[in-house]
């Protein structure tokens, strides 16, 4: 398995993991702990569920849109790829060759592992939860969000957004950052293996909980394969989709 061409290089993974990283430290060790274990208490209300996405997109967008911006003025200063002979002017790209198994195998690919990756980590969540609770006597908490789904704390209207929030955006932004710069940056100075182990290690710490350290962690770097075996960012968020879409639908079972 080969790495992505991801225009990310290991700067831009630093950035983008130092911020991240930051976002959820910025209390302090002890309160990131606490949280850890017993939920982020967002208190969400009528009131404050607009401004509180807000906020979280501009975090993820706005990281995202500055980092990208960066890749353009490095482009600019050194065209990248291969160069006319005969004008020393960076050569057009070649067009894939016809019949190529990029779009068939990109289907394939993506429909045959979304449901096992789906099961694996609904799987692990149960499983990490129980042993968790056994080996600490905690009852740890769920993700806030989902605890707001499931109340009927807020109206069918904040519900809507909240879907719309971790079916669309979430699957979209988080795969550009977490996949698209942090893995695709981390593929510049370590062996693939590695990078997807420790991207995936970041993507679930950020998530600040718990009961789905394990499961998220292994999202995280299934989602990373699956970039690295399809060379698109497409087939990570269709499948992230997928299992955001599962949750929502078994959350009133839970």
């Amino acid at each position: 398995m080969t790495p992505p061409s991801s225009k990310y290089g290991p700067l831009h993974a630093l950035a983008a993991g130092a911020v991240l990283v930051y976002t959820v430290l910025a209390n302090g060790f002890a309160a990131f702990w606490h949280q850890f274990l017993h939920g982020m208490d967002l208190k969400l209300t009528e009131a404050n569920i607009l401004p509180l996405l807000c906020t979280n997109t501009l975090l993820f967008g706005g990281l995202f849109l500055i980092l990208w911006v960066s890749t353009l003025f490095g482009r600019a200063r050194s065209p990248s790829g291969p160069t006319d002979s005969r004008t020393g002017r960076a050569a057009a790209p070649r067009p894939p060759p016809v019949g190529s198994r990029v779009p068939r195998d990109l289907i394939h690919l993506t429909l045959l592992s979304a449901l096992p990756i789906c099961l694996i980590a609904l799987g692990l969540n149960w499983a990490s939860g129980e042993l968790f609770s056994r080996l600490t006597n905690l009852d740890l908490a769920d993700q806030d969000l989902v605890k707001f789904i499931t109340s009927n704390a807020l109206s069918l209207r904040s519900k809507a957004l909240l879907f719309l929030f971790l079916l669309i955006e979430a699957p979209v932004l988080e795969e550009l950052l977490f996949r698209g710069v942090l893995f695709g940056g981390l593929t510049k100075i370590m062996p693939i293996w590695p990078a997807i182990v420790l991207s995936g290690f970041v993507f679930a710490v950020i998530h600040i909980n718990a009961a789905t350290l394990i499961p998220l962690w292994f999202l995280g770097a299934a989602f990373a394969w699956l970039y690295a075996r399809t060379g698109t960012l497409l087939a990570p968020m269709a499948v992230h989709f997928t299992f955001n879409a599962i949750n929502l639908a078994l959350c009133p079972f839970v």
